[in-house]
């Protein structure tokens, strides 16, 4: 059976096997061209090889009012394409609802709208809604809706300020939808994007890598104390606060007398404190198996690398769903043990791991 992970060898990490466009409106300037040294985005870590996820972001400059693409091909991220942008009339970070500001921070696509959903006068062909407020903003305090990735008709300027949102030409929105999925392609908003050397970003890099490994590796050895340290004391879920959570893998460890953790290389992206990881995991102990997607949002931390704010996991259909993940009997698959009955609420955050 085909497995979907694979290690991250050449960044000797020991994390568990498993798993161009210019605008043509003369009205405006053409887009800059992309730097012949090679630089890269400071926020934009690591997207993913795995289907189930985008392997495209765009990353928008609010300084320069530009919007450019980047795809991750060969463990590396590669520049695509850089387009002009219109942001909302006031600088500055989004904070309240109706203050004309364009949010900074990490959001996804989530929605695809046109006619006649939505009127070509002000949106164009094309609208693409995004999360703001997303879980940092509502954490922030921060008010307001409707922070969209759009088109206007050629007859309008993009230099006339948006609302908030992130604006761009007809023509242009219709090649970003060739990189969109729903759910997952990030747009992540700068006040400035700031550039690092190849050599600078995989140093960065490497250093989230090995953090996650960090974490990862505390979890499956059931390490309580270590791997609570990669949570921040505001940490709060649909079910638990920080203490709480604490406890409750205590009370794991007690009941499972080992645990396996595998993850599949993540996501990774951050803008000023705020960071966002998206893994695929596989998970074993002696009493329950699942397999799912885990998101996690989490700050900036001098001392662990970054601190879980907020952890989310939901099931996905497992390859390897009615077999043992290691072990068979006399070449037959071995059925998997029932959930424990530990009378933990299931949910979307799965308490059993």
């Amino acid at each position: 059976m085909r497995v979907y992970f694979y290690l991250l060898s050449a960044l000797s990490l020991g994390l568990s096997p498993l798993l161009s466009q210019a605008e043509t409106n003369k009205s405006e300037p053409a887009p800059a061209p992309l730097a012949n040294e090679k630089k890269y985005p400071a926020g934009l870590i690591a997207l993913s090889n795995d289907a189930r996820f985008a392997n495209h972001s765009f990353v928008v400059d609010k300084s320069k009012r530009t919007l450019q693409v980047f795809e991750w091909k060969n463990e590396d991220l590669q520049p695509i394409a850089e387009f002009p942008t219109d942001i909302g009339k006031k600088m500055g970070d989004k904070t309240k609802e109706n203050d004309h500001r364009t949010p900074v921070g990490i959001y996804f696509l989530t929605r695809e709208m046109t006619q006649p959903e939505i009127p070509f006068s002000l949106y164009g062909n094309l609208a693409f809604t995004t999360d703001y407020p997303n879980i940092f903003d509502r954490r922030d305090e921060k008010t307001g809706s409707g922070i969209w990735l759009h088109a206007v008709p050629d007859s309008v300027p993009l230099t006339r300020g948006s609302r908030g949102c992130v604006v761009v030409r007809n023509d242009v929105i219709k090649q970003l939808k060739s990189f969109v999925r729903l759910e997952q392609t990030p747009i992540l908003i700068f006040d400035e994007v700031k550039y690092l050397s190849a050599d600078e970003y995989q140093s960065q890099r490497k250093k989230f890598l090995q953090d996650f490994e960090n974490w990862r590796a505390a979890w499956e050895t059931q390490d309580v104390d270590t791997y609570i340290k990669y949570y921040d004391p505001t940490f709060k879920n649909d079910q638990m606060n920080f203490k709480q959570w604490y406890r409750h893998k205590k009370k794991l460890k007690e009941l499972y007398s080992y645990i396996k953790v595998q993850l599949a290389p993540p996501l990774i992206l951050q803008n000023k404190d705020q960071i966002v990881i998206r893994t695929i995991q596989r998970y074993e102990s002696n009493l329950h198996r699942d397999y799912g997607e885990k998101t996690i949002h989490a700050r900036l931390s001098p001392e662990v690398g970054f601190q879980i704010i907020r952890e989310d996991w939901k099931p996905l259909p497992d390859p390897m769903a009615t077999t043992a993940i290691d072990s068979t009997v006399s070449g037959q698959p071995q059925k998997l043990p029932p959930e424990p009955k530990t009378g933990l609420v299931e949910s979307s955050q799965n308490l059993n791991n």
